[in-house]
């Protein structure tokens, strides 16, 4: 990537460099809670102004402010408890234990689970239940696992840290995982297999069915990948859509994550891992009785924990109800079908990948740049998400985006969009730069001392903001 364009991916971080102060030490005296409220919802509705249009694909599951006000609220009352105080905070129990059980039912489970920080943590502690497990019962000292592609690449940041091979098999025609090609990287070191429902990058269900039936075969796990749609598909099912059974129905299942504070509609971050049964869940568990300290235990990777976040979710599934979230469902899965027939039929220059669901991925049909697309459509305010191998875009539904004719005017923005990108063929795109690099050693060592450069930017003040 040329240093013209990292400069400007690192330079859209900083909005706020020139307009606001830059804190790089605690304040002599403490700053006015006015001013600090002032400064802060000047910035919040300014950034609350994109997702609230509409035209943002994912991220914003809900766009309810009512509802993040209530649960808001809700957060105040346990914002200084931390559920790791049993004692203190009983209700963390009530509100944890109820959460599992609202969510397993819904996925038709026994019970059995853990509220965790987010979707990756539900992923990575899944893997580390796993590989515990199969070192006590089957002696595995060199673990791997086995997965689509398409998997969520939280397991392979969580496989890095375990030291578990992650092994990648390759998708069928339709994109969906090749069971055929998974059985073959399974040996007597595999300790799972992996599926999703539906994936990130295409939104689809992999053949769950196929996956556990070869996983209780060969006496492994089979962990499915609900963090996206776990909280949709069972409402979206129930409201007569075609979707292959992916839940604890299907024999030889053993532990599914669903992100409740996706389409559960709940405050980031929360998420829950489900277990078929307590065999499994104990291996997450880390219980140290030889410390000075005291007797230590703890249920996974966090120690202290917000009873805010336990306390808003739980309020979150119980205020929305079942005919809350069956009329969501309606509203998303109506615009989505309009999405993505709207492409299929109207459309030819593009082709959507599979046969999803809520979220439409769509690839170009012929040669067309479809990062030139998305540059076209950033230009009239719409926020995809870019995908590559293959080059492609998705747009994942949620309810800020089922406002009355916003699929109409996505679709018309996208048919512009083709057009430009038509009118432009040749010329680089700029939402395209980091993924036309990788694919090759060298690309990908390039793409990587990006993407180190605007992790570093993350974590750093804006340069030349002014100081406080």
């Amino acid at each position: 990537m040329a240093d013209d364009g990292l400069a400007q991916i690192i330079g859209d971080l900083y909005p706020y460099g020139k307009t606001t102060k830059a804190y790089r030490r605690v304040p002599a005296e403490p700053v006015d809670h006015a001013a600090l409220l002032a400064e802060i919802a000047a910035m919040a509705h300014a950034e609350d102004a994109i997702g609230d249009s509409g035209t943002v694909s994912g991220s914003l599951y809900c766009g309810d402010h009512e509802h993040y006000h209530f649960l808001g609220e809700v957060f105040d009352l346990y914002s200084h408890a931390n559920a790791l105080q049993r004692d203190m905070y009983p209700s963390a129990t009530k509100f944890e234990g109820e959460i599992i059980a609202m969510t397993s039912d819904l996925l038709h489970g026994t019970g059995v689970g853990v509220v965790t920080g987010g979707g990756s943590e539900s992923l990575i502690t899944a893997l580390y239940s796993y590989r515990e497990y199969a070192r006590a019962t089957r002696g595995v000292t060199a673990p791997n696992v086995v997965m689509p592609v398409t998997a969520h690449d939280a397991l392979d940041k969580g496989a890095h840290w375990m030291n578990i091979e992650m092994r990648h098999a390759p998708l069928t025609g339709a994109y969906l995982a090749d069971v055929a090609a998974m059985e073959a990287l399974i040996d007597d070191q595999t300790i799972a297999l992996v599926g999703s429902a539906g994936n990130y990058a295409h939104g689809l269900i992999d053949p769950i069915a196929e996956i556990a039936a070869l996983a209780h075969s060969r006496g492994i796990g089979m962990h499915v990948d609900g963090c996206l749609g776990g909280w949709l598909l069972p409402w979206v099912e129930r409201l007569g859509y075609e979707v292959p059974l992916w839940d604890f129905r299907v024999p030889g299942v053993t532990s599914i994550s669903a992100d409740t504070h996706k389409y559960g509609y709940a405050l980031k971050g929360s998420s829950v891992l489900l277990y078929r049964d307590k065999e499994l869940r104990k291996h997450q568990y880390f219980a140290f009785p030889d410390w000075p300290g005291g007797l230590y235990l703890s249920p996974g990777l966090a120690g202290s924990r917000s009873g805010g976040i336990l306390a808003s979710t739980w309020a979150s599934l119980v205020a929305t109800g079942e005919s809350g979230y069956l009329a969501a469902a309606a509203d998303i899965m109506r615009t989505a079908v309009a999405v993505r027939d709207g492409i299929r039929d109207g459309i030819p220059e593009l082709e959507v990948i599979g046969d999803p669901t809520f979220l439409i991925a769509f690839k170009p049909a012929g040669d067309l740049d479809i990062y030139l697309v998305n540059d076209a459509l950033i230009a009239q305010g719409w926020r995809m998400i870019a995908l590559q191998f293959p080059p492609a875009l998705h747009f994942c539904v949620t309810r800020p985006n089922t406002a009355p004719g916003l699929a109409d005017s996505f679709l018309e923005a996208l048919r512009g969009a083709v057009v430009y990108a038509t009118q432009h063929k040749g010329q680089p795109a700029r939402s395209g730069a980091v993924y036309g690099f990788g694919g090759t050693p060298q690309g990908n060592m390039m793409v990587k001392t990006v993407m180190v450069s605007v992790l570093d930017a993350m974590h750093e003040v804006a340069p030349g903001s002014p100081a406080a």
